[in-house]
């Protein structure tokens, strides 16, 4: 039996609109959603950071897991510093402010880049480098500590950013890299 053409061009179609479900599903079942909050800091700091982790060679994720400090640039000293990585030098006297995302990551890096160099994605080596030690563990003389107040407290909370920013990331490209409508 032959198919009339208004047959076949609906028939394309539905198997074409099933084939973008089933994308759309797949790619949903890999990337789960991200949170609102999550979405908004990943699109004011991701490009700014990636570039930069590039330049370092450290994985991006990394570097925005650090953004846990503020809630991901949703509270705390951020509202009031646009410091979305909570370099306060452990006191609100040396807290560090930021007119754009784009400054806050260069302040991050400029801070932080050389002793973070080269971590790639390791967050062990990534977060001893940020409390001046070497990938071993080590005290490294003339290295800044990230956090000296708290540091077992702050090792949970940076890495459990950098988990959460691990997937988010992964979420956010597969996202973006969607057209709009879909």
């Amino acid at each position: 039996m032959l198919l009339s053409q208004q047959q076949a061009t609906e028939a394309k179609q539905s198997g074409q609109a099933n084939s973008q479900r089933a994308r759309k599903q797949h790619r949903d079942q890999n990337h789960p959603q991200l949170s609102a909050r999550d979405k908004a800091y990943l699109d004011k700091y991701y490009d700014a950071a990636s570039a930069l982790a590039k330049e370092y060679n450290v994985d991006t994720a990394l570097v925005l897991g650090v953004g846990a400090e503020s809630g991901f640039a949703s509270e705390g000293t951020y509202l009031r510093t646009g410091d979305a990585f909570g370099m306060t030098g452990g006191s609100t006297k040396h807290m560090t402010t930021a007119g754009s995302p784009a400054e806050n990551v260069k302040q991050f890096f400029d801070n932080y880049g050389n002793q973070i160099r080269g971590a790639g994605n390791n967050a062990s080596a990534f977060m001893n480098a940020l409390q001046g030690r070497d990938a071993s563990g080590k005290r490294v003389k003339g290295w800044k500590v990230y956090n000296s107040d708290h540091p077992e407290k702050w090792h949970t909370l940076v890495r459990d950013g950098i988990n959460e920013m691990r997937q988010g990331v992964s979420s956010y490209l597969s996202q973006r890299r969607v057209p709009p409508g879909n």
